[in-house]
């Protein structure tokens, strides 16, 4: 016969699960606004962004990408570096920067949304793991209580458990929704990549992209 776990180690172990989830829901996104370089292809493009004025940057590539674009840069002014194969490019045109940021613009919107939403899921996940750890110290005390304490702990415990059921269907509903906004994303960095393709070649072509090597 195999004997049921002690009441205080089951919450335990419910309070550790709700501590897993809340860490792995702080665990940092991946970069949303560069799904187009997820993409696979024959001929991989990395690329930087460099929005003029700012510090903001649209990006697909290594950090030693970033670097580099970030020594090309003159000041604060827009930049577009790229790689792609054995050749590097730098691009100022502000037209060509224009439509750039453009060619990204529905990932970055989509991007928040999506960064929105996992803010949204961290949040759920703190407190699930308070709730996880609520119920592991009622369960302590279960494990050493008389019957009528035993009995009060149980209703508590039954409360805690509700509102854990409630926040796991809030938590799955946000999953649901993250995934939808994935395909999106997936979607958007298809149509971005050709369209970035189209525009890095018309740059070339017309000697807007400058060559460094």
């Amino acid at each position: 016969m195999i004997e049921p776990l002690p009441t205080a180690w089951k919450y335990r172990d419910i309070a550790l699960a709700g501590l897993a989830v809340f860490l792995g829901l702080l665990a940092p996104l991946p970069s949303l606004v560069s799904a187009a370089g997820a993409v696979q292809s024959a001929d991989p493009i990395a690329y930087v962004l460099l929005s003029p004025g700012s510090q903001d940057s649209t990006m697909s590539g290594s950090t030693d990408d970033l670097r580099r674009a970030r020594a090309l840069r003159r000041g604060h002014e827009g930049l577009l570096y790229v790689r792609r194969g054995g050749a590097d490019y730098v691009i100022r045109d502000a037209e060509t920067l224009r439509r750039a940021e453009a060619r990204f613009a529905p990932q970055k919107a989509l991007g928040a949304r999506q960064a929105e939403l996992g803010s949204r899921q961290a949040a759920l996940g703190s407190r699930q793991a308070a709730l996880g750890a609520e119920q592991a110290r009622l369960g302590a005390r279960q494990a050493s209580a008389t019957p009528s304490q035993a009995d009060a702990l149980g209703r508590q415990q039954d409360a805690l458990g509700r509102q854990q059921d409630e926040l796991g269907r809030r938590q799955n509903e946000l999953g649901r929704q993250q995934d939808a906004l994935g395909r999106e994303q997936d979607r958007l960095g298809r149509e971005a990549e050709a369209r970035f393709r189209a525009l890095l070649a018309d740059a070339i072509r017309s000697g807007v992209a400058q060559p460094l090597n």
